[in-house]
């Protein structure tokens, strides 16, 4: 089975923001609104496999990723997860973040062992997003990365 993030028609309708390196995509299954993925470009394992230029490019393209799904979800705090090996959650072998969006009244308990209890339940059992649907949040989010893009070229 491909990887699903080296899988570009997989990729097509979720992908909203790309660079040469990376690519930041909106789960198929949100924790809460918001909740995108960020990846590199090229299958990797692990953090440990980046490269000099992907290590050097992966703050800014994750803080730019953090501005627009803040933005989306009209929040100002947020998450970000890595899970690395199958020990800590890992589902896909292909290395990847989460970036979570976070506000006072969202559904997620603001207690640190409840709220990694949520995270790490099985992301199947959430409900899922429908193609109609996901097209209107990429299409928003697209949208908001091309009204900040000065801003976001300075993260």
């Amino acid at each position: 089975m491909e990887c699903p993030f080296c899988d570009e028609r997989n990729l097509g309708l979720r992908k909203f923001y790309e660079n040469g390196l990376f690519a930041a995509i909106y789960n198929l299954r949100p924790l809460v609104k918001g909740h995108c993925l960020v990846f590199t470009k090229r299958h990797v394992k692990s953090l440990f496999e980046l490269d000099a230029d992907e290590k050097s490019g992966l703050a800014s393209f994750v803080s730019r990723t953090v501005f627009m799904a803040t933005k989306y979800a009209d929040a100002y705090q947020f998450d970000i997860i890595m899970q690395e090996g199958a020990s800590a959650g890992q589902s896909l072998e292909h290395s990847h973040l989460h970036i979570i969006p976070r506000r006072a009244d969202d559904h997620v308990s603001l207690g640190k062992k409840e709220w990694l209890s949520e995270f790490n339940k099985n992301e199947s059992s959430r409900p899922g997003v429908g193609t109609a649907e996901t097209m209107a949040i990429v299409a928003e989010l697209k949208g908001i990365a091309e009204r900040y893009r000065l801003r976001l070229s300075t993260l």
